[in-house]
């Protein structure tokens, strides 16, 4: 090993002075040793550290023999990882390591120093090239109602459906357990014996309406059934002002489409938002209606927390999550609000996927 990367009696008798002198402070060691050594080596907060522990165990005689600086990476070894890393952003500091025959902290290293930093994809729904007009469109006419009306999204009736099985949805990475020891914890999946439940909601101003459950086979006839008999019944708990005021907005769910269906809309809801209706809602859109973009991806959180046996307990569990989002004041409310937000950066994206840019 080259002598000038070790470090002399002298630095490391002052390195150890002055970690005491910051009470064992290594950050605030390593800020005192800069501005009173500006033209020597500046050891790391960890080499603080390192010292005072060696020294603790072996003494000063053996320590000067072991502490040295990290080798210093040359000029072409950082443009090598860093081209790496142009050339494919995608790849990984492992292989990257791998390819290049250095260790991957010395990969971080380069990293760090360039302020790159690991993100993560966001999965979006697939768009269509006739999709992004469509959603301009939507999104323009949404921002003229609340220019003309900033409330006008708490007047919409958000609508949608939704899946809830068995097996669920089960995010591992951020599934865990705090202990003492490993418990050595598993979680089911795959079951064999399979169960599942369709549920439709809606969200107006700050209340959730529903959930109520389908039908495990939804076509027009079922939905004109649920349209005539539990949802007319849910609206008779809305107010009267409410209901005169309403927007009704359902997406492009073929069982939304049937004639049935549009006779029974055009008729009942005049100001209704959807496939065939007085504004038409655009479609693969998810990102724009609040029980999508919150919503399900709430409840499901909550419901699948712990392994679910049977579906009754999938039913007693949906409705348990509910009233637990009721009961937080102004949850619902901040979230139809937010459309417009989302209207306006899905403009300035000229229709296209908008969520990633959203802080």
């Amino acid at each position: 090993m080259d002598s000038k990367t070790h470090y002399s009696n002298y630095e490391i008798a002052d390195i150890h002075f002055i970690y005491g002198f910051c009470n064992g402070n290594a950050s605030a060691a390593a800020r005192e040793y800069r501005r009173r050594y500006p033209t020597r080596r500046a050891p790391t907060y960890k080499m603080f550290q390192n010292i005072h522990r060696r020294i603790s165990e072996h003494g000063i005689s053996s320590s000067s023999h072991s502490l040295r600086l990290p080798a210093r990476l040359s000029t072409t070894t950082q443009e090598m990882v860093l081209n790496e890393f142009t050339r494919n952003p995608g790849t990984s500091i492992r292989r990257v390591s791998a390819q290049l025959g250095i260790s991957k902290s010395s990969v971080e290293r380069i990293l760090q120093s360039e302020g790159l930093h690991a993100y993560h994809y966001r999965r979006v729904q697939n768009l269509n090239e006739p999709d992004f007009r469509s959603r301009a469109i939507f999104c323009s006419w949404i921002l003229t109602k609340i220019r003309n009306d900033p409330d006008f999204t708490a007047k919409i009736m958000w609508t949608d459906e939704a899946t809830f099985t068995r097996a669920g949805i089960t995010n591992f990475r951020n599934l865990h357990i705090w202990a003492e020891e490993n418990p050595h914890a598993i979680r089911p999946s795959r079951f064999q014996q399979q169960f599942s439940v369709n549920v439709w909601a809606a969200i107006i101003n700050d209340e959730l309406v529903g959930p109520v459950e389908l039908p495990q086979v939804m076509n027009s006839l079922n939905f004109l059934n649920f349209l005539q008999n539990e949802f007319s019944d849910l609206l008779d708990d809305l107010p009267l002002a409410t209901r005169r005021k309403m927007w009704l907005q359902l997406d492009g769910c073929p069982s939304h489409f049937g004639i049935n269906v549009r006779q029974y809309l055009n008729e009942n809801f005049p100001q209704w938002i959807g496939r065939g209706g007085l504004v038409s809602w655009p479609p693969r859109s998810p990102d724009l209606t609040p029980l999508d973009f919150f919503l399900w991806g709430t409840m499901k959180e909550k419901v699948y927390a712990t392994v679910v046996e049977t579906r009754q307990e999938l039913l007693e569990r949906i409705k348990i999550v509910a009233n637990e989002i009721r009961a937080t004041p102004g949850l619902i409310k901040r979230t139809t609000q937010s459309v417009g937000l989302r209207a306006t950066a899905c403009i300035q994206n000229r229709g296209g996927h908008f969520e990633n840019w959203l802080s």
